[in-house]
């Protein structure tokens, strides 16, 4: 079902002319976003022959189980995202995928403020004022159970990263549209107001398959960026995945059980290399498992440095000591596009030199000749679909190692991207998948959709609004 309207329209006009599990407010009750500093124009993905490709091609593509031109469309949307958008924060200059709406834009915090104006009544106003770019809060998937109260930071194996959401104009625009749902009446998805409305104005008798909100255009697109920190002088210890071998806890394999380490130079040059006996001696391993270091510098990550609201900000959502002037890095980023109805599911992790051994859960194999750094330094894996193939009992295996190695996270290090989101629903319901043992029945699985629940297009970002 799909009726953007003519607001929606109208919204992406002035957007597309530079008016953006998995998005929402602080994704930690404890995290409030920096104050607001910087006016940036959200800059679309530029269309063409890979974006949107047709569902028909990609769809081929599935049922032939053609990976490698899967993975060279990942890698091609990778590139676009990348690309310099002329748009500057805090004097460097973005690439495209930074611009995009937030979730303070998407999902206001303040619905007072929005109807009396202060901050902006649309989206369109919202994103013309000088507003949050980075929105550094704690992993959603960390504390995936709804109705649960988050506890003290640190009891999630991998609280020292931080998630923020991006939505690009399309995305930002349906969801802030109003839109035709049961009986003709309007609904907000960007309030759980609005979706709570929905969910309870069904017709009696409608099938959990048709209880569901209006699809995202084809356009859409949602990210979900992951960022550690470094710090401005010395090196810094920023443990690197090579798989659940590489772990002292294989089965839970999070970032502070990886025996592989890299310390990075905020200032150094080069390529990577061992660390040397002296450069080992001059960090804290404290709470982490590093046995064997190897020496980057800061040009090997996409890193930004931080203004002081963003550091305090990164800081209450990490747990960790963060400064102005220090660096926020790029450490993994969720990919998810509407071109085809179950959406396009990319991950990328930071992976510098050699491939994690086997290549799992993926790899930088079939990067873009034009692709240089340090976007080059990023593996990727996919998942298109939740089997191999559509005819494969073999399930795909797609996870991010900065997010799904979290223990609370059942099964993660077996989880697909599409599996997971598929679940999303509005309404009390099973908030992931016990296992990735067999596929999910998308909208009729009774373990996740009945008729007391709206599943929200694979949104984890609209389920979850405020």
């Amino acid at each position: 079902m799909r009726d953007i309207g003519l607001r929606v329209a109208a919204a992406m006009l002035v957007l597309g002319l530079g008016a953006c599990d998995g998005g929402k407010k602080a994704e930690t009750e404890g995290a409030k976003p920096p104050a607001a500093s910087g006016a940036v124009t959200p800059v679309p993905l530029p269309t063409g022959p890979n974006f949107p490709v047709p569902a028909a091609t990609i769809n081929a593509w599935i049922a032939a189980g053609d990976t490698a031109a899967i993975r060279g469309h990942a890698w091609s949307l990778w590139q676009a995202m990348a690309a310099p958008s002329g748009q500057r924060f805090n004097g460097q200059e973005l690439p495209i995928w930074e611009t995009w709406a937030g979730p303070n834009d998407v999902f206001p915090q303040n619905q007072a403020a929005v109807a009396a104006g202060t901050n902006g009544t649309t989206l369109e106003a919202r994103l013309a004022k000088p507003r949050v770019i980075r929105n550094f809060a704690a992993p959603l998937q960390f504390h995936h159970s709804k109705g649960v109260k988050l506890g003290a930071l640190g009891t999630f194996g991998n609280s020292d990263v931080t998630a923020d959401n991006k939505f690009n104009p399309q995305a930002a625009a349906f969801i802030d549209a109003p839109q035709k749902g049961p009986g003709g009446a309007t609904y907000a998805y960007y309030t759980q107001a609005g979706l709570t409305k929905l969910n309870a104005s069904w017709p009696a008798g409608t099938t959990p398959q048709n209880r569901g909100i209006n699809e995202f255009p084809v356009e859409a697109i949602e990210l979900k960026p992951v960022f550690g920190t470094v710090k401005a002088t010395g090196l810094t210890v920023q443990p690197l995945w090579q798989g659940p071998a590489g772990s002292t806890n294989p089965t839970n394999p999070t970032i502070r059980t990886w025996t592989t380490c890299m310390l990075v130079s905020p200032h150094g040059t080069g390529p990577v290399r061992p660390a040397t006996p002296a450069e080992i001696a001059s960090v804290s391993t404290a709470g982490t498992a590093c046995k064997t270091f190897q020496w980057t510098p800061l040009s090997n990550l996409y890193a930004v440095r931080l203004t002081a609201s963003e550091a305090k900000s990164l800081a209450a959502a990490s747990g960790k000591t963060v400064a102005e002037g220090d660096y926020a890095v790029l450490l993994a980023m969720h990919v998810n596009t509407k071109e085809i109805p179950f959406w396009t599911w990319q991950t990328f992790w930071w992976q510098p030199g050699g491939d994690t051994p086997n290549n799992f859960p993926g790899s930088k194999q079939g990067q873009p000749a034009g692709l240089g750094g340090p976007w080059n330094n990023y593996a990727a894996c996919t998942a298109y679909s939740q089997t191999t193939t559509p005819t494969s009992s073999t399930m795909q295996v797609c996870f991010n190692p900065y997010l799904e190695t979290d223990p609370s996270i059942p099964a993660g290090i077996t989880s697909n991207c599409m599996s997971c989101h598929g679940v999303a629903v509005v309404g009390n319901s099973q908030p992931y998948p016990a296992n990735y043992n067999k596929p999910i029945a998308f909208f009729t699985d009774p373990t996740y959709f009945s008729t007391t629940v709206t599943h929200t297009d694979f949104s984890w970002a609209v389920a979850t609004s405020p």
